[in-house]
């Protein structure tokens, strides 16, 4: 008779295989999603309609894992309203804990000659415009549209803000949890909430603000004073590694999953290497177990989730 192997893991989490990485910026206003020319509300309730919302985003750093990184700080982006996710690249980065990265393109890039750069390059040229000469460098975000000058509900007043200057440089730091599509897709959504962005400003009657400083430098602030970044609300930023422990025995006929110490717990599911969903079944106890037979030998990933759809933990089982 076959001697059961008895694997005790308690780790918080499983080794995905090569995945490519995506990172969204997802324009919002008053949380809802924000369409280009479409009429939309400040948070005071003026009306506006953006017709550009731009900016750069640089210095990513990710990190994962119990505070491994994934250092990306060499790569600049381009963030337009309707064209705002980004291949990062194919990584092995499971259990996503947070993100920080930069608004605006570095010093050190920023007063270099744009036209050195290919012309499908985020530094080069672009249209609208994001450069401002050799001295004041990038633009670190550009929104263009109309605001309602005279609260009738239909914006008619042009409404620009381009703000320059190394000084309004802001840094940002964000807890994150990452989608995992399957073992090849991992998506990091963030939500860019142009409300928060430019509080302070009335595009009523804000006019064309060019610059550096003053509504330039009030609404810069706003990215460290303000929620302009957010995670979705269905992204859980909880710890995970305080929530409970999985374990797995392995016999001839199959695997039994153990859990216990899991708060929260809605559902788990079980699935293969390429993504398919062999068991999704729920369960609320925060001890159980339950048994799995007739697998093929192989690996697969066990996971327990939340009413919401957050993964609470997982584990690898190689069978």
């Amino acid at each position: 008779m076959r001697v059961l192997l008895f694997v005790f893991i308690l780790i918080s989490s499983f080794s995905f295989a090569q995945s490519n990485l995506y990172l969204s910026f997802k324009p919002k206003c008053l949380g809802n999603d924000l369409i280009l020319g479409d009429i939309v509300q400040d948070i005071n309730g003026v009306s506006m309609k953006i017709n550009h919302f731009n900016y750069y985003i640089s210095n990513i750093v990710i990190s994962y894992d119990g505070n491994q990184t994934l250092d990306l700080s060499d790569t600049v982006l381009l963030v337009k309203a309707d064209a705002n996710t980004f291949f990062l690249g194919n990584y092995n980065i499971p259990n996503i804990e947070k993100i920080n990265f930069s608004v605006g393109v570095p010093e050190p890039l920023n007063h270099l000659d744009i036209s050195l750069y290919p012309s499908n390059h985020f530094l080069s040229f672009q249209s609208p415009s994001m450069h401002w000469g050799w001295t004041s460098g990038y633009a670190l975000v550009l929104v263009d549209g109309k605001g309602d000058s005279n609260n009738d509900g239909s914006p008619e007043a042009n409404f620009s803000l381009h703000t320059f200057g190394d000084n309004n440089f802001k840094s940002v730091e964000l807890p994150i949890t990452a989608t995992y599509i399957n073992n090849s897709q991992i998506d990091i959504v963030i939500n860019t909430n142009l409300d928060q962005w430019i509080y302070g400003v009335n595009p009523g009657d804000f006019g064309v603000v060019h610059g550096t400083n003053g509504p330039n430098s009030s609404t810069m602030n706003n990215v460290n004073d303000r929620p302009v970044f957010t995670s979705p609300f269905n992204a859980s930023i909880k710890n995970i590694d305080d929530n409970g422990h999985i374990y797995f025995l392995s016999s001839q006929n199959g695997i039994k999953v153990f859990w216990q110490k899991m708060q929260n717990i809605s559902y788990y599911e079980l699935i293969d290497f390429s993504g398919s969903v062999l068991n999704k079944s729920k369960s609320t106890k925060i001890k159980d177990d339950v048994v799995f037979n007739d697998l093929s030998k192989g690996n697969y990933i066990f996971s327990t989730y939340d009413s919401q759809g957050n993964r609470l933990k997982s584990i690898k089982i190689v069978y």
